[in-house]
């Protein structure tokens, strides 16, 4: 059965996502769409980038990856295809993709002939490419390789002055501020302003309404508060710079 998993900020008021199925199943009966989350802040590049990053790989090889925040739709931004040694993904060439690339990594112009709106892409271009990518088209025959694409790094770390700094990469829904200092470092806490969020094994180590650090299931260190939103308790924003306490 062909695998599509399918990203965006189109909310879920609206027909948008609906009509992005219905074009897929139009070209391929046998796809199982597999929604991801359609309430990715509208318009955040960065913070779908992340999203993207921490779930792509938990799917069987050979899925295709359908992700479309896409601000810049019908502009000059392009519509692509990369493809790696396991996955296939499809959307704008706008830095969405930029944590699954590798040196590896194969990008492809989408130019197919596909009449489009300049404002619904992702149902007019996207949604069918992904449906005749999980039918076996190649992705080199949608069109033209690319070497130049949008590509930003991930923020990781700095070290000034003996002081390691990282920032916040994404807040979640629990308002949990998912950072981006490695979970693979030996630290005892993390300091947002004023306040220190202690290193604690598990979020049921803290006390009611005390702020602590966890290692993440994304191999990350959390900011996190026990049965409550850290990122209210903070007034946290993505970008916010965290300092690593001993």
């Amino acid at each position: 059965m062909s695998l599509i998993t399918f990203l965006s900020d189109f909310g879920e008021d609206d027909w948008f996502v609906g009509a992005v199925k219905g074009e897929i199943l139009k070209l391929n009966r046998d796809a199982r769409i597999i929604d991801i989350t359609h309430r990715t802040p509208p318009h955040d590049i960065r913070a779908a980038a992340f999203i993207l990053r921490s779930y792509y790989n938990t799917f069987p090889p050979g899925t295709i990856h359908l992700a479309v925040v896409d601000p810049g739709v019908g502009g000059t931004r392009k519509p692509i295809i990369v493809r790696t040694d396991t996955y296939r993904f499809v959307g704008p060439d706008n830095g969405l993709f930029s944590y699954i690339y590798t040196d590896r990594s194969e990008v492809y112009q989408i130019t197919q002939h596909m009449p489009a709106s300049s404002t619904f892409h992702a149902r007019d271009i996207f949604g069918p490419c992904a449906a005749l990518l999980a039918r076996g088209q190649a992705a080199r025959t949608f069109g033209p390789r690319l070497y130049e694409y949008e590509r930003f790094a991930f923020p990781g770390i700095t070290e000034k002055g003996g002081t390691i700094q990282g920032q916040v990469a994404y807040i979640d829904h629990f308002g949990n501020c998912i950072t981006t200092i490695p979970s693979t470092m030996d630290i005892n806490g993390l300091q947002v302003h004023d306040h220190t969020a202690t290193v604690k094994q598990c979020y049921a180590d803290g006390q009611q309404g005390e702020l602590i650090a966890v290692k993440g299931s994304c191999g990350l260190y959390e900011i996190v508060i026990n049965g409550a939103s850290a990122a209210a308790y903070l007034d946290a924003r993505i970008g916010m710079i965290v300092t690593v306490s001993g």
